[in-house]
C-alpha cells in the first residue's frame, strides 16, 4: 500500500515539476526577446507596442518583473489607437505595476471609455471582453450595459462568437468565462456551466485544444482555455501536460508540435496558461 501511494504521489509531482520548469523556461526566453528599451519583437521582425503588451504580461505569469517592457509601451502609447489596442496595454501595464492613466503622458482608461457605444466596448465580442477586463483590472465597475452585451454575444451552445451569431471558438469561450466572472457573474451560473461544458468540444485526445472543432489543437487556444478554466477554479492536468510539452531547450513554446511561429507571441500567451492564471493578473510578487 506505501509503494502505490509513494508511486500514486510521483505522478502528481513529475508533471508539476515540468511545468514549474517549463514556465521559468518560457520566462526566460521572454525577457531575452526584449531590446533595449524593453519592447519586443519576433525573431528578425521589429517591435511593435501589442507584441510588447503579450510579453509583459506572459513575464508577469511567469514571476518575472514587467517594468521594462511596461516603459516600452508607456513611451509608444500613441500607437495603441483600436479597443483591443488599448485594452491589452491596459491588463498588461496594470500587471507590470504601472497606472494606465499616465503612460507616457497618455490617459488610457478616458480613451477606452470614449470606445464603449450602445453597451458594447469597441465593435467585437472580443473587444467587449477585453474591455470587461481592462475596466476591471483599474478596478472599475463594469456597466451593466455592457455586462448585458456580453451574455447577449453567448451562443446557446455556451461559446462566444467572433462576431455575433457566428460559430464560436474556443479562444474567444476561454476569454468569456474570465470577462464574465470578472463582471460578477458567479462560477456557477448556468451560462458559465454551459460554456464550460462547450470548452470539451475543442479537446483533442493528446490533451491539447484546437481553435475550432476537430482542428489540430495548438499552444495558444490550449492556455486560452487554461485560463478560463482558472476563471472558475477548474484545471485540466491533460492540458498542462500538453501545453508543458511545447517547451523548447531555449524556452520558446511551439505552436504546434514540430511548428515554431511568432515564438514570442505564442510563448507569451502560452505562460499565462502554464501558470494557470487568468485575466486580469495581478503585478508578480
Amino acid at each position: 500500500m506505501r509503494a502505490a501511494l509513494l508511486a500514486a504521489l510521483l505522478v502528481l509531482l513529475v508533471p508539476a515539476g515540468a511545468q514549474a520548469a517549463g514556465l521559468a523556461e518560457a520566462g526566460g526566453y521572454l525577457e531575452r526577446s526584449l531590446d533595449g528599451a524593453g519592447c519586443a519583437a519576433e525573431p528578425g521582425g521589429t517591435a511593435s507596442a501589442n507584441l510588447t503588451a503579450w510579453a509583459a504580461l506572459g513575464l508577469v505569469a511567469a514571476g518575472r518583473p514587467g517594468e521594462r517592457p511596461a516603459a516600452c509601451l508607456a513611451a509608444r502609447s500613441a500607437e495603441l489607437r483600436s479597443a483591443t489596442d488599448l485594452e491589452l496595454a491596459i491588463l498588461a501595464l496594470v500587471a507590470a505595476g504601472r497606472d494606465p492613466r499616465d503612460a507616457g503622458g497618455r490617459d488610457l482608461a478616458a480613451a477606452l471609455a470614449r470606445q464603449q457605444r450602445g453597451g458594447r466596448i469597441g465593435a467585437t465580442p472580443a473587444s467587449n471582453q477585453f474591455g470587461i477586463l481592462a475596466l476591471r483590472a483599474m478596478g472599475q465597475r463594469v456597466p451593466a450595459a455592457v455586462r448585458a452585451t456580453l451574455l447577449r454575444d453567448q451562443n446557446p451552445d455556451g461559446t462566444w462568437p467572433v462576431l455575433p451569431g457566428g460559430d464560436g471558438d474556443s479562444n474567444l469561450t476561454a476569454s468569456g468565462i474570465a470577462a464574465a466572472v470578472a463582471a460578477g457573474i458567479p462560477a456557477r451560473d448556468p451560462r458559465l456551466q454551459r460554456a464550460v461544458r462547450a470548452l470539451g468540444r475543442f479537446r483533442s485526445a493528446s490533451g491539447g485544444y484546437a481553435l475550432t472543432e476537430g482542428a489540430r489543437p495548438d499552444a495558444q487556444s490550449t492556455a486560452w482555455v487554461l485560463q478560463g478554466l482558472a476563471a472558475v477554479g477548474r484545471r485540466d492536468t491533460g492540458a498542462e501536460a500538453f501545453l508543458g510539452g511545447l517547451v523548447l531547450a531555449d524556452g520558446a513554446v511551439q505552436y504546434q508540435r514540430g511548428v515554431r511561429i511568432t515564438p514570442v507571441w505564442v510563448t507569451a500567451q502560452a505562460a499565462i496558461g502554464l501558470a494557470r492564471r487568468s485575466f486580469p493578473l495581478a503585478p508578480a510578487g
